[in-house]
Order: C-alpha cells, then sequence, then structure tokens
C-alpha cells in the first residue's frame, strides 16, 4: 500500500484549488473593489484575477483525475483505463453527477471573470463551485432529515473556510502590492481593506467552528473517537492546526491591525498571512484524507438483528457497500447491498466465495438468489473451521462490468463439528 494514498492527494488538492478560485473571487466582490477609490490602480485586480484563473485550471484538472480514480476504483480498472471509460461513472452515480456540474460552473466562472462588472454573477458562480463540495463527501452519503441537517451544515462549512481561507492569499497579495501600487494612499487603502476582511474573517471562524462541531457530532461515535480511531486522529490534527489558525488570526486583529499603516505591521501581517495559508493547506490536505475514510459516527447496520452466533461484515467502497451475515447454525449466507447514500444496489447477480486465511481447505463458493425484502441469500454455506476468513463478493450490476467486494470476516461458530 503506498505511503500516500493518491485519491486523498488528489482530493485535498482538488480542496485548496477550489476554495483559492471560489475565495480569491468572494475577496474581489467583498473587499478589493469595494476599498479601491476611483482612479486608483487597478493592476491588483487583475492580479486577482489571473489568480482565479490559474486556481479554476488546477480545480478542472485535479476534478478530472478525482473522477478519473473514483471510476477506476468502481469499476475495477486501473486509472489509465478509467481515462476512457469512466462515461458511466458520470451518468449512473451521484458523485459523476455533482463532478460535472461542477466541471461546467468551473468553465462558466472562468468566463465571468473575463467580465469585471459581473461581480455578483461571479460571487454565485463561486458559491457554487465551493458548495458543490459538499455533496461529494460524508454529509451528503446522510440519508433523512438528519443527512439535510448535517448537509446544511458541511455546506456552511465550506464557505466559511472559503471566505476566510480561499481569501487569505488575495490577501496577501493585496499586502505585497500596496506600496508599489498605491504610493501615498496605500495606508488608506489597506486599513479599509484589512477592516472588511477581518470582519469577513472573524463571521467566517464563527460558523467554522459552530459548524464544525455538528459535524464532528455526527461523524464521531464520540469523543473519545478523537484518540480511539484513526479518523479521529487525523480530525484531531486538523483540528489543531485550525485553531492555531486562529490565534494567528486573533495576533492579526488584535495587535497588528491597530497599528496600521505602519510598514512594519503591514510586514508582519504579509508574514502571517503567509504561515496561516500554509497551515490551511495542511488542513485540505487532511480533509482530503478524512475523505477516503470511514468515520466512526457513519455507521451503517443490518436491518435485522442476526443471531449471536451469526458472523457478521460491513464492506463500504465508493462503488457499492454490502451488509454480509454468515449464519453457521442455519448454514445461510445473507447478503444487503446499497449505495453511499442509503439507496438500494440494484444488481442482476451476486456470487459469494469464502475461503480460510490460513488456507489448507477448499473455498466455498456460492451463487446467491434474490429474496422479497431484496437481500440475496446463500445456502449451504457450511462452515468447518473457526476463525478468520477471507470474503469476496462478485456483483453484476444491472449495467457495466462486475464490482468485486472483499474483506475479512471472523467466524466463530461452525456449521457442524469443527475441524
Amino acid at each position: 500500500m503506498p505511503v500516500v494514498d493518491p485519491l486523498a492527494l488528489v482530493r485535498g488538492v482538488h480542496f485548496a484549488a477550489t476554495l483559492l478560485a471560489a475565495g480569491t473571487v468572494s475577496f474581489i466582490v467583498l473587499v478589493a473593489a469595494p476599498c479601491l477609490r476611483p482612479g486608483q490602480d487597478a493592476a491588483l485586480l487583475r492580479r486577482l484575477r489571473l489568480m482565479v484563473w490559474a486556481a479554476l485550471a488546477g480545480t478542472v484538472l485535479t476534478g478530472l483525475v478525482w473522477l478519473v480514480l473514483v471510476a477506476a476504483n468502481i469499476l475495477d480498472i486501473h486509472p489509465a483505463e478509467a481515462w476512457l471509460g469512466f462515461a458511466p461513472v458520470i451518468t449512473g452515480t451521484r458523485f459523476g453527477e455533482i463532478a460535472s456540474l461542477r466541471l461546467a460552473v468551473a468553465i462558466v466562472l472562468g468566463l465571468l471573470m473575463a467580465l469585471p462588472r459581473w461581480r455578483v454573477l461571479q460571487l454565485a458562480a463561486a458559491v457554487a463551485l465551493a458548495g458543490l463540495l459538499a455533496f461529494t463527501g460524508h454529509a451528503g452519503a446522510t440519508p433523512g432529515a438528519t443527512g439535510w441537517f448535517h448537509l446544511a451544515s458541511d455546506l456552511l462549512h465550506l464557505l466559511a473556510a472559503t471566505a476566510w481561507l480561499g481569501g487569505l492569499p488575495a490577501f496577501v497579495l493585496l499586502l505585497a502590492a500596496t506600496d508599489t501600487n498605491f504610493g501615498p494612499a496605500g495606508g488608506a487603502f489597506v486599513r479599509r481593506a484589512t477592516a472588511r476582511f477581518s470582519v469577513l474573517g472573524i463571521a467566517s471562524v464563527g460558523v467554522l467552528m459552530a459548524s464544525g462541531l455538528i459535524n464532528s457530532g455526527e461523524l464521531l461515535g464520540g469523543p473519545a473517537d478523537l484518540l480511539a480511531t484513526a479518523y479521529g486522529r487525523v480530525l484531531a490534527l486538523k483540528i489543531a492546526l485550525f485553531a492555531t489558525m486562529v490565534a494567528i488570526a486573533a495576533v492579526n486583529r488584535f495587535r497588528l491591525t491597530p497599528r496600521l499603516p505602519a510598514p512594519a505591521a503591514i510586514g508582519a501581517l504579509r508574514r502571517n498571512g503567509l504561515i496561516e495559508t500554509a497551515l490551511g493547506l495542511g488542513v485540505l490536505l487532511l480533509v482530503g484524507v478524512l475523505g477516503t475514510m470511514i468515520p466512526g459516527g457513519h455507521m451503517h447496520t443490518n436491518s435485522a438483528t442476526p443471531p449471536s452466533e451469526a458472523a457478521f461484515v460491513h464492506i463500504h467502497t465508493e462503488a457499492v457497500m454490502a451488509d454480509v451475515t454468515i449464519d453457521p447454525g442455519q448454514s445461510v449466507a445473507t447478503i444487503r447491498l446499497w449505495r453511499e447514500d442509503s439507496s438500494a444496489y440494484h444488481a442482476r447477480g451476486v456470487i459469494l466465495v469464502l475461503e480460510p486465511r490460513d488456507g489448507g481447505l477448499p473455498a466455498i463458493e456460492r451463487k446467491t438468489v434474490s429474496q422479497p425484502d431484496g437481500t440475496w441469500q446463500a445456502d449451504a454455506i457450511d462452515i468447518p473451521r473457526r476463525g478468520v476468513w477471507n470474503l469476496r463478493l462478485t456483483i453484476t450490476p444491472d449495467t457495466g462490468s462486475p464490482v468485486i467486494l472483499d474483506a475479512p470476516i471472523v467466524i466463530t461458530q461452525c456449521s457442524n463439528e469443527c475441524w
């Protein structure tokens, strides 16, 4: 297994590019443009538009790579093949639909940036580009009213991060350009711009804290998960980086901002902005990792209570999820298939294979039969030995190539006498 999961890395870079593009647009519309006085140099706005275009290029490229990697996982093919075969993922999955919509929004936003006066539409497109990311994460996969509440919280979290974190590089660029582009009027300009960005940042941090608590409550089984689970430990590191950013922002607000427009204060703000941007990039890379992990609170349970001696495993992938229950006493295996958004996954056939991990016994292979309740059942599953078995499901969907799921399953009972 690679040290760095390519999908996690691509997700993180994509989030960073998206927030940079949308955050810079937000900075232009809400901070920079309102602070400019008639006749002042427009070179800053041109540079900011170039930043948006560069970030959009990165958003489109990493978005395509992300789509290809997901398609490769779903179709069980090499990513090189998925470049030519991800059409079924675009038309047949919610992730593909959202990815296509966001690609279209990115293109529209790029075109709108060539029309400087259309700032309201630019901001609306930027909000859509960043906000649609909420539908690609765990919040978008939570069913029912809880899912909508979690999705709204995640949407606010993303937009707040866009306004503050995504706008930081633009703020640093503004500070760097003040002396060279505005001359004597630069001091007044930087005071106005810093004041507006400070208000935006304070509001964003408040929303980030509130929505972050809601999201953590949805995704964690409890506070102990922050130390007891891999997902929780990564989330704890993300929280620590965010707390460091907030501490630096507090220094900026209460120690440096009152000293403007002193050159030393401008220089310190610029330095701290670069540090915050680096920390923010770390946060976004961790977001990429978290999106590929299963949170403790994101549990999918079997609809029926299995017998105490039954073995159970939940297999969670982007293509399809499966709950598998094996009851050695009845020699029966029951399989329930669904998608990540908890909708039913329709298949034409499912084949189950069990192999003892330590070998020594032939594999058990059974075709399953669809049941009226939507599950798939395999009979004559005679388990002769306790221990860890390798479970593999070969699922033939209504359309597309077969999907293979595999996972270890611990079986503690035998069907008859154990060997």
